[in-house]
């Protein structure tokens, strides 16, 4: 690959962007210690759920302090601060609900590291190989997502809680020396005025392409929360599924990545929207463990390919000025249907049931896509006619 999208600059906001993910996806442990501390698996929910709340409200506010002031400075306050809050679990014998406390600390540390790491990336790759940057940068927390857990869990089992709390710590400090490599991009603080949160998203046309985003985030809640309960419940494993969505995942953005960009980001989206919908309605046939494969394959590669293009074609209309704020409200987006569509898929399944869930969560992201995709289409066929009779 050429060095101007594989940068020195890049593979060192990458390799921050991994120590970040191998802190926030060995913090899916933390419900073992609030249980083994005392607490309740309501208690466990509370805590994992409460860092939503300023990860996600806060970008408002950050997002244009990062164009602002510039993205050195949040990546790497956030990254200590996600290492360092570890420090306050160590405080603990006893399970207390002032841990809540330390997670919205957390969530505010993690919105400032990713979302300026997010735009740092997008600031170092050509405009013309942004998707394929993107998805590359993407694979640092996929990574991360296999090794993070597994390295966490040796850690208790061998030598308990405490040393859990210091390897997160140290994951924190190492990407923080990292961090310290990565220069500003040149242009950035321009002084230029930066606009409003909400005010981009409505005055630049973004908000189609939240709506699209909170919908893929949605879906990827729903396989990646609700399988494994699927899985229990027709007595075969998960494992297969989620090994497969790995690989193909990380395989794609490795290999074929260029497609982002070579493609019509539109119908690329429109395809992945479909193949999410088929994934989803499948999902309800399955019986097999053999069936879960194809599964995993498909829910990978459309993330793989979904992701990168959504955020390439949200930034395309950005300028230098508000690029942090572009990428906020693309990854705030994602977030928020992770987050909401947990509780809703959760009451229909309680309500009818995990095959029904998923088959009508299909069948909804399939029609979205249609619609969607029609609308489009047609908007974009009158602005073509009219064009013509201008002329």
């Amino acid at each position: 690959m050429p060095a101007t999208l594989l940068s020195g600059r890049f593979l060192a906001i990458t390799a921050t962007n991994f120590c970040l993910f191998l802190v926030v996806t060995t913090w899916n442990l933390l419900p073992v210690f609030v249980v083994e501390t005392g607490g309740s698996e309501a208690d466990a929910g509370l805590l994992m759920a409460s860092m939503g709340i300023t990860s996600l409200g806060s970008l408002p506010l950050l997002a244009p302090l990062v164009d602002r002031y510039g993205r050195t400075l949040f990546i790497r306050i956030g990254i200590l601060g996600v290492g360092l809050t570890n420090c306050g679990f160590l405080l603990f014998e006893q399970y207390s609900p002032m841990m809540i406390v330390i997670r919205l600390f957390q969530g505010l540390a993690f919105a400032a590291c990713f979302n300026a790491c997010a735009t740092a990336v997008v600031d170092s790759v050509p405009r013309n190989r942004r998707a394929q940057g993107i998805g590359l940068f993407g694979v640092s927390g996929s990574l991360a997502m296999a090794v993070g857990p597994y390295a966490g869990e040796a850690f208790i089992l061998t030598w308990g809680f405490g040393s859990y709390f210091v390897f997160l710590i140290g994951c924190g400090l190492a990407g923080f020396l990292i961090s310290l490599t990565v220069t500003e991009s040149p242009g950035v603080l321009s002084g230029e005025k930066v606009r409003g949160f909400f005010w981009t998203a409505i005055h630049h046309g973004h908000v189609p392409m939240m709506v699209v985003a909170a919908m893929f985030g949605g879906g990827f809640s729903a396989m990646l929360n609700f399988f494994p309960l699927y899985a229990k419940e027709i007595a075969i494993r998960s494992g297969m599924f989620f090994v497969s969505y790995g690989i193909s995942l990380v395989a794609v953005r490795l290999f074929l990545g260029s497609l982002g960009d070579r493609l019509d980001r539109d119908g690329l989206i429109f395809a992945c929207f479909v193949g999410f919908g088929i994934t989803l309605a499948a999902t309800a046939g399955v019986s097999l463990p053999g069936e879960t494969i194809p599964l995993g394959i498909l829910f990978g590669v459309t993330q793989a390919f979904s992701y990168p293009a959504m955020m390439a074609r949200m930034v395309d209309r950005s300028g230098e000025h508000n690029r942090a704020v572009v990428v906020s409200l693309f990854t705030g987006s994602f977030g928020v249907g992770i987050h909401l569509s947990s509780l809703f898929w959760g009451m229909i399944a309680q309500a009818k049931g995990l095959p029904f869930m998923f088959f009508t969560g299909g069948a909804a992201i399939l029609g979205s896509a249609f619609v969607g995709a029609s609308v489009h289409y047609v908007r974009r066929f009158r602005e073509s006619r009219g064009a013509e009779t201008r002329r």
